[in-house]
């Protein structure tokens, strides 16, 4: 993942955790902070949660991040981050496109990105302190829905999703994905959120 050593200060990779989300939201409570932007990421969830607290399944294949981002007038303000969801949304439908470019992929408000209408993306934006942002990203990529565990059936079968590896027929290189993410991420976000 060589443009995560030239976006990101600093990096942690898990096998499993909790939550991507909470472990930044932890570092950003640490007296000695890393250097941001920091990126946490994990190969699978055992607590992942999406918006309002719902349950978020995320299934070994998946991509699985967050970004924890320094709030300022230089770069990112308060008044911008109502706009970062959207601002996040577009550079995975940017990377997305390159992998599916047949598809019909789009933002549906107020965090989810869909491919012909099934949820593949996940955005979670959280601020835990006046100065800091915490961006999760989830994005179904390899991993497949038939593993499922019995827990999450029925609130997943209610629900419309898809993985990239169900609709391109084989699996997708999730360091490149992460390194494309991150490459856009950090140019979006450089040339502001609107």
């Amino acid at each position: 993942m060589k443009t995560q050593k030239r976006l990101i200060q600093t990096i942690e990779h898990y096998e499993s955790i909790p939550s991507t989300n909470d472990r930044v939201r932890e570092l950003l409570r640490q007296v000695e902070k890393p250097k941001l932007p920091c990126l946490v990421i994990a190969k699978r969830q055992t607590a992942g949660r999406g918006r309002g607290n719902k349950r978020w399944w995320s299934g070994e294949g998946a991509i699985l991040m967050s970004l924890g981002l320094e709030l300022s007038p230089d770069s990112l303000t308060r008044d911008q981050l109502p706009m970062l969801s959207a601002t996040t949304a577009r550079a995975v439908i940017k990377v997305l496109k390159q992998y599916l470019p047949e598809h019909q992929i789009e933002f549906k408000q107020p965090n989810d990105v869909l491919v012909e209408g099934k949820k593949i993306s996940g955005i979670l934006l959280e601020s835990p302190t006046p100065l800091h942002a915490i961006l999760g990203i989830g994005l179904n990529v390899n991993n497949r829905l038939d593993s499922i565990p019995e827990e999450f059936r029925d609130e997943i079968s209610a629900r419309s999703i898809t993985s990239m590896c169900e609709l391109l027929g084989h699996e997708a290189d999730t360091n490149r994905l992460i390194d494309e993410l991150l490459r856009e991420l950090t140019s979006v976000l450089a040339n502001g959120t609107h």
